[in-house]
C-alpha cells in the first residue's frame, strides 16, 4: 500500500486479472507436500525409456512407484498417454492430471479458435485460523495458443520477511503430446531490492522461469502463501477475479473461517444464479464457496474501464462496518500529524509575504510537489497506512504518497487550514466500492476545508499548479479515518483539464502559410507538458517540436519555438511557435482548399469507433478543448461558402463551433465541453452520433475563390 510513483501518470497493475484471470496468491505450509505425477513412460538424457505408474517429485529428484531415485537433470521428459486413467493429485476441474487438462484444452480450443491462451484453472482458498493467521492457496493451468502468451513461462510471488512466507507446491510444463517438464522450487531465484528504486519494504519477490514452454504448451502451477505473522488478526480480505482477457473454463474460490466468524461479502458483474456462496459447516469451520464456468473472456474496448471493474469479482471482509477499522488506523495519524518548531519555521519561510490563506496553501503546495522527493520507504504496517510523523518527513526531505499527504496536513495546521489525509484507489483500479469494510488502496492524497469549499489536493505530483491534481484521483472513493467517514473525489469542471489554442495563420497567393501558434493549458494536460519539458534537453526540443508539428502537418516547419517557465508552478504554462507550412492547400481551378491544420486531429474518437459497446467509456476525468483560428486570405481571393454554425449540447458533451468573416479574415471558434468521465454503455450509441457529427464538422475544409489576380 502507499507506493506510488511520483508522477500523475498510473503505475502500472500487476494484479493477476490483468494478465491471467486467475489472483496470484501464494501460499505458503511449512511443509509443502512432494509434487507428484502419474505417468506411463519416462525418457531419460541418454535416450533409454522405461515404465511407471507413479512418480512423485522432490527435493530435486524424481521418485519413482518402485522407489527408485533418480535426479532431476537425468530425466528429459515424461510421456503421459491418452486414453490413460491416472489418479487425480489435486481437486479441482475434474483432475488436474495430464489427461483431464489435455482434454479440456482440446474442447477449450474448439470454442475459442482465436484467443492467446486459455485458462483451465483457476482456483483459490483461503482459511482464516482462530488464532487469525492465515493461508492462501492459488493453483492455475493455462494452455498457451499463441507466442506472446509464452510470458506465462515466467512466474513469481512476493513474501514479507518475518510475517509472511510463499512456497511453490508445483510448477510444470506439459506439452501438447503429454510430455512433463517439472519446474524445481529450488530453482526460484530471490530477487533483491535494487539501487536507484524510489520504494523500499521488507517484501521480497522469487521468481522462476519454467522449462520448455512452447505455443502449444500447458503451464500449471500451485503457490501457497502463509501469513504466520499478521500486523493484525482482523486484517483479513479475500478477494477474486473470475474472468478475465482470456477464457476460462473453471474458476473457483473457496473462503474458510471458524465457525464463530461472520464472512461479508459483495459481487459484482456475477449472474445470480452463482453470485451467492454454497455455504457449508464442516470441522468446526464456516466454508463458502463461489464456482464458474465456461467464462467468456473480456474483449477490451477503446477507453474502457480497467479489466477489473467490469470482471466478474468477490469482496470480503470481517467486518461489517468501518469502526474497527478506523479505530485501527487513527491513532497512527493523529500521532504523525504533529506541528514541530521545525515544520512551523519552515511554513513561515514558504508562504513569505502571501496575503491570503489560499494564497499560502498554493505555495505549501507547490513547495511539497517540488522540494519533497518521491521516496517509499516502509517497515510497518502503520507507517505502511498512516505514515511516518510529519517532522520525520520534512527532515528527510523525502516521503510516499502517505508521508507527504501527513506532512501536508501538518503545514497547513501552521496556516490555520484544516486539512485531512485520505486514503484512496487510483481510478485505474478495480472497482473502489467502500460499502464494504477492506484496507484496499494504492494511494493517498488530502481533503482541504478552505473557507466554504472543500476540495481535494495530491502532493506526489512534481508539475501540478493550485489547484490542479492528478486525473487518476478523480471521481474515487476516500477513507477519511480521522473523520469517519467515507467520501467522494468529484471530478473537476472540464476547464481544469483543458487546452486553449490559437492559430493566426497568412496564406499567399502560392498557398504558402505563416502560422502563429499560443497554447494555453490546465490541468493533467499542462502538468504532462511540464513534466515532458522538463526531461527533454532545451538543445532536443526545436527537434521535438518539428517532429510534432510534421506529424500534424508533413513538410511543415518550425521557425521559432517560445515556452514559459516549465519549473515555476505559480504561473500558467504558455507555449508560442512560429511555424511555416509551404503549398499547404491543395487547388482545383480558381478554388484553394484549405483544410483547418489542428480540427481533425483534436477531434479522432476512437472510443465511438464501435458499432455498440459492451462496457462503458472510461475517460479519468473531464476535458475541455478550445480552438481560435485566424486566416488571413491572400490578396484576390474571397470565401465560399463557409460551413453553417454546429451547436450540440447533452449530459455528456457540449459542443460550440462556428465561422465568421471579418474584413480579409476568415474566423473559427470552437468549444468542446465534457464535464463527465464516464459514459455508461446504454448511452453510447447517442453519444456516439455526436462525436460523429463533431468529428465529421472538423474535417471540412475552408474553400477559397480566386475572383481577380492579386493587384500587385
Amino acid at each position: 500500500m502507499m507506493k506510488r510513483t511520483a508522477t500523475y501518470v498510473s503505475a502500472s497493475v500487476k494484479d493477476r486479472w490483468a494478465a491471467t484471470g486467475a489472483l496470484l496468491f501464494a501460499i505458503a505450509y511449512v511443509f509443502a507436500p512432494p509434487s507428484a505425477a502419474y505417468a506411463e513412460v519416462v525418457e531419460l538424457v541418454d535416450g533409454s525409456r522405461f515404465d511407471t505408474e507413479y512418480i512423485t517429485f522432490s527435493n530435486g529428484n524424481f521418485i519413482t512407484d518402485d522407489g527408485r531415485v533418480i535426479p532431476r537433470a537425468e530425466i528429459k521428459r515424461i510421456l503421459f498417454v491418452r486414453g490413460s486413467t491416472p489418479r487425480d493429485t489435486v481437486s479441482g476441474l475434474g483432475r488436474s492430471d495430464v489427461t483431464e487438462l489435455l482434454r479440456h484444452a482440446e474442447e477449450a480450443e474448439k470454442k475459442h479458435p482465436d484467443v492467446g491462451a486459455i485458462t483451465l484453472i483457476d482456483d483459490g482458498e483461503y482459511i482464516l485460523r482462530e488464532d487469525g493467521t492465515h493461508v492462501e492457496r492459488s493453483h492455475y493451468a493455462v494452455k498457451i495458443l499463441k507466442e506472446a502468451w509464452k510470458s506465462f513461462a515466467e512466474i513469481g510471488n512476493s513474501f514479507e520477511e518475518g510475517r509472511s512466507r510463499v512456497t511453490l507446491v508445483r510448477a510444470r510444463t506439459i506439452g501438447p503430446d503429454g510430455s512433463v517438464y517439472e519446474f524445481d522450487p529450488a530453482d526460484l531465484k530471490e530477487a533483491k531490492p535494487m539501487e536507484g528504486m524510489v520504494s523500499f519494504s521488507e517484501h521480497k519477490v522469487v521468481s522462476g522461469q519454467l522449462p520448455d514452454v512452447q505455443v502449444g504448451s500447458i503451464v500449471e502451477v500451485i503457490w501457497d502463501r502463509e501469513m504466520y505473522n499478521p500486523y493484525d488478526k482482523e486484517l483479513f480480505y479475500p478477494g477474486w477475479f473470475f474472468a478475465a482477457t482470456d477464457p476460462v473454463v473453471w474458476s473457483r474460490v473457496t473462503i474458510r473461517i471458524p465457525k464463530s466468524r461472520t464472512l461479508y461479502y459483495k459481487t459484482a458483474n456475477m449472474p445470480d444464479n452463482v453470485a451467492e456462496p454454497v455455504i457449508t459447516v464442516k470441522d468446526n469451520q464456516r466454508v463458502y464457496q463461489w464456482e464458474m464456468r465456461d467464462i467468456e473472456h473480456i474483449v477490451p474496448e477503446p477507453v474502457m474501464p480497467p479489466i477489473g471493474q467490469v470482471a466478474p469479482r468477490l469482496t470480503a471482509s470481517l467486518h461489517e462496518n468501518w469502526d474497527y477499522l478506523y479505530d485501527f488506523l487513527a491513532p497512527f495519524q493523529k500521532e504523525h500529524i504533529k506541528l514541530t518548531p521545525a515544520i512551523e519555521d519552515k511554513v513561515t519561510e514558504i508562504v513569505g509575504d502571501a496575503a491570503t490563506s489560499e494564497q499560502k496553501l498554493a505555495r505549501i503546495y507547490h513547495w511539497l510537489q517540488r522540494e519533497i522527493r518521491y521516496i517509499s520507504i516502509k517497515g510497518s504496517m502503520g507507517s505502511g497506512w498512516s505514515g511516518h510523523p510529519a517532522g520525520l518527513t520534512l527532515e528527510n526531505g523525502y516521503g510516499d504518497c502517505i508521508d507527504k499527504a501527513i506532512l501536508f496536513s501538518t503545514m497547513l495546521e501552521a496556516v490555520n487550514i484544516e486539512a485531512y489525509p485520505v486514503i484512496i484507489a487510483t481510478n485505474d483500479l478495480p472497482a473502489d466500492d467502500r460499502s464494504l469494510p477492506r484496507l484496499f488502496a494504492n494511494h493517498a492524497i488530502n481533503k482541504i476545508r478552505l473557507l466554504d469549499r472543500t476540495f481535494y489536493l495530491d502532493t506526489t505530483a512534481e508539475t501540478f499548479r493550485y489547484p490542479f491534481f492528478r486525473p487518476d484521483d478523480h471521481g474515487v472513493a476516500t477513507i477519511n479515518v480521522l473523520e469517519r467517514e467515507i467520501g467522494v473525489v468529484g471530478v473537476p469542471p472540464p476547464d481544469h483539464n483543458a487546452m486553449d489554442i490559437r492559430l493566426d495563420m497568412a496564406v499567399d497567393m502560392k498557398g504558402n502559410v505563416n502560422a502563429d501558434v499560443t497554447m494555453n493549458m490546465t490541468g493533467g494536460i499542462e502538468a504532462g507538458l511540464r513534466m515532458a519539458l522538463e526531461q527533454i534537453n532545451r538543445m532536443m526540443l526545436k527537434m521535438v517540436a518539428q517532429q510534432a508539428i510534421n506529424s500534424v502537418s508533413p513538410g511543415a516547419k518550425l521557425e521559432q519555438i517560445d515556452i514559459s517557465d516549465e519549473a515555476d508552478l505559480t504561473v500558467p504554462l504558455t507555449v508560442k511557435m512560429k511555424v511555416s507550412l509551404p503549398e499547404y492547400p491543395t487547388f482545383a481551378g480558381e478554388l484553394m482548399i484549405f483544410p483547418l491544420p489542428l480540427s481533425e486531429g483534436l477531434h479522432q474518437y476512437e472510443e465511438a469507433s464501435l458499432d455498440e459497446r459492451r462496457f462503458d467509456i472510461d475517460y479519468g476525468t473531464s476535458e475541455e478543448i478550445q480552438q481560435h483560428v485566424g486566416l488571413r486570405l491572400p490578396p484576390g481571393y474571397e470565401a465560399k461558402g463557409l460551413p453553417e454554425s454546429l451547436s450540440l449540447k447533452s449530459p455528456y458533451v457540449d459542443y460550440q463551433a462556428n465561422f465568421s468573416e471579418d474584413g480579409m479574415t476568415i474566423v473559427f471558434e470552437e468549444r468542446f465541453s465534457r464535464a463527465r468521465r464516464t459514459v455508461p454503455k446504454e448511452d453510447y450509441l447517442e453519444y456516439k452520433a455526436s462525436l460523429e457529427r463533431i468529428a465529421d464538422y472538423a474535417r471540412r475544409p475552408v474553400f477559397l475563390k480566386k475572383v481577380r489576380e492579386d493587384p500587385t
